[in-house]
């Protein structure tokens, strides 16, 4: 087999599965471990979230306009909570697990998952490599924090840890299937 028909392989087998049809577009199957925030107005965008360097990056359109309020002490304005999705037995949580300031777009990776961030089912989980995990921003909101700054958020993006971004089509039905791919390896290797 040539050099550029195992590189091209090896590209299908990687990268085959980069959409993620599981996850509930309408959050109707999922857990809410702090208040639910599905109906909070989808106003801001999250860009596809990065992981490198020991941080979690979470830009999104609205880091520096959402308006400011107060957590716990006077030291600590915030204008953001950070979300979680992680799937456990096949059903979906989602958590807050840390506020943001004004501006700021990073959080420690160890931040996520662990260090007891989340609350109960998934206070304890730690991030695995290959799997799949959701992200999202919303206004100050946490255990019934008051006062809530927004109630609005951002869209959901998924990122499969250890490897990075995952497509999601809010639109694709949950039911899609991938592509299978033994077909499509068996005839490259089939064509020497």
């Amino acid at each position: 087999m040539s050099f550029k028909k195992i590189i091209f392989v090896l590209s299908v087998v990687l990268f085959s599965n980069q959409s993620f049809a599981g996850f509930p577009q309408d959050f109707s199957d999922v857990v809410w471990t702090d208040a639910d925030a599905s109906s909070f107005a989808e106003t801001s965008f999250l860009e596809p979230v990065t992981v490198s360097g020991g941080l979690i990056r979470l830009e999104h359109s609205k880091r520096n306009s959402w308006p400011l309020t107060r957590r716990f002490s006077a030291s600590q304005n915030v204008n953001a909570s950070v979300w979680g999705f992680v799937q456990l037995n096949g059903i979906w949580h989602a958590g807050t697990w840390e506020f943001m300031r004004r501006g700021v777009t990073t959080r420690s990776v160890s931040a996520f998952g662990g260090a007891g961030h989340f609350r109960p089912p998934i206070g304890t989980f730690r991030p695995t490599n290959g799997v799949v995990y959701g992200f999202m921003m919303s206004g100050a909101h946490r255990d019934g924090f008051q006062p809530i700054n927004v109630r609005e958020r951002t869209n959901v993006q998924l990122h499969r840890w250890g490897v990075g971004p995952v497509a999601f089509d809010p639109a694709e039905p949950e039911e899609e299937e991938a592509t299978p791919i033994a077909p499509i390896i068996n005839t490259l290797l089939d064509d020497e």
